[in-house]
């Protein structure tokens, strides 16, 4: 009986120097400012300038894992460390999602607090030029990354941050009118509303990083459609162990053992296999192996013990 075994490893190191120095430019920006808005915010106590210091913290963690990606991504893969650092980005965003969620928790405690015992009077000049100076360096990032190269996922993810903290800098100028206008309430709602900007960024990182973590197949991917188009890759009998990841959201990774048809060579079976997963979904990571006979010669295939014969797929 006949083993092949094929492993297609295919890493693409981005960004060019241009995208690393947007990235470093737009960090250093929001970095700066993020110090000086947590500084008014603090002297002044507005919950609004805190709430999208708290976004800020995001936006420019987010930039930093951007650009930690960029620079890990142009180092060789090691054999103690065969995928290089591919996850180290996702398991930064996780953790600051988790943090996220602990500011937004307080944001909205304190703001319930100020609405429901008084709100306290801010000064709204500091919070409207602070909100004036965040939305110009929200927005001049957001164009810089956007010249950098729009295509590249890692600087569409920084640039949908931007823009976001874009409209929490609206908020914080929002804010300071009310009070100038004398509804120091103004304040500690809009505190809430970029509160759950916040909290609606924060749910879309946390499942896709989850989603990541846990290995799951990656969003959009359906693994039932590709067991069935492997089913139907001519001289295929049978697919056993079929498992889909990803290492970094996007990239998917693919593992599954074949079994063809008396007569059919082993080879020609793995090389259509893996060409029908490029051609059609995009899938050049695999890990293929093919058996030619009846039945499913692994004895230590877990639904085998079970007692069932048919195909499956770990998904």
């Amino acid at each position: 009986m006949g083993h092949g075994h094929s492993h297609s490893h295919h890493h693409h190191a981005e960004p060019v120097t241009g995208t690393r120095s947007a990235l470093g430019l737009a960090l250093a920006l929001n970095g700066v400012f993020l110090v000086v808005e947590l500084a008014i915010g603090l002297l002044t106590g507005s919950l609004a300038l805190l709430s999208d210091a708290a976004h800020m913290v995001s936006d420019v963690s987010a930039l930093a894992l951007a650009l930690g990606a960029a620079q890990l991504a142009r180092l060789s893969a090691t054999p103690d460390r065969s995928y290089g650092w591919f996850r180290a980005e996702t398991l930064g965003a996780f953790v600051n999602g988790l943090a996220l969620v602990v500011a937004c928790g307080f944001i909205f405690w304190e703001a319930g607090h100020r609405l429901t015992e008084g709100a306290p009077e801010i000064l709204a000049w500091p919070v409207l030029l602070a909100g004036v100076l965040g939305l110009v360096i929200n927005l001049g990032s957001a164009w810089v990354l956007y010249r950098a190269d729009r295509d590249n996922l890692n600087i569409r993810g920084a640039l949908i941050h931007m823009l976001a903290d874009a409209l929490g800098s609206v908020g914080a100028i929002v804010a300071a009118l009310g009070m100038w206008a004398g509804v120091n309430a103004a304040d500690a709602i809009v505190s809430v509303f970029i509160g759950l900007i916040v909290l609606w960024g924060t749910w879309g990182l946390l499942r896709d990083s989850a989603r990541v973590l846990l290995q799951f197949a990656p969003a959009g991917l359906s693994v039932g459609a590709v067991l069935g188009a492997l089913r139907e890759v001519p001289g295929v009998e049978a697919v056993h162990e079929l498992h889909v990841w990803t290492l970094d959201g996007k990239q998917a990774v693919l593992s599954a053992h074949l079994i063809g048809a008396d007569g059919r060579d082993p080879c020609g079976l793995r090389e259509a296999a893996e060409d029908m997963l490029r051609d059609r979904f995009g899938i050049r990571h695999t890990t293929l192996q093919t058996e030619v006979g009846p039945g499913c010669p692994s004895t230590d295939c877990p639904l085998m013990r079970r007692g069932h014969d048919h195909d499956h797929d770990h998904g």
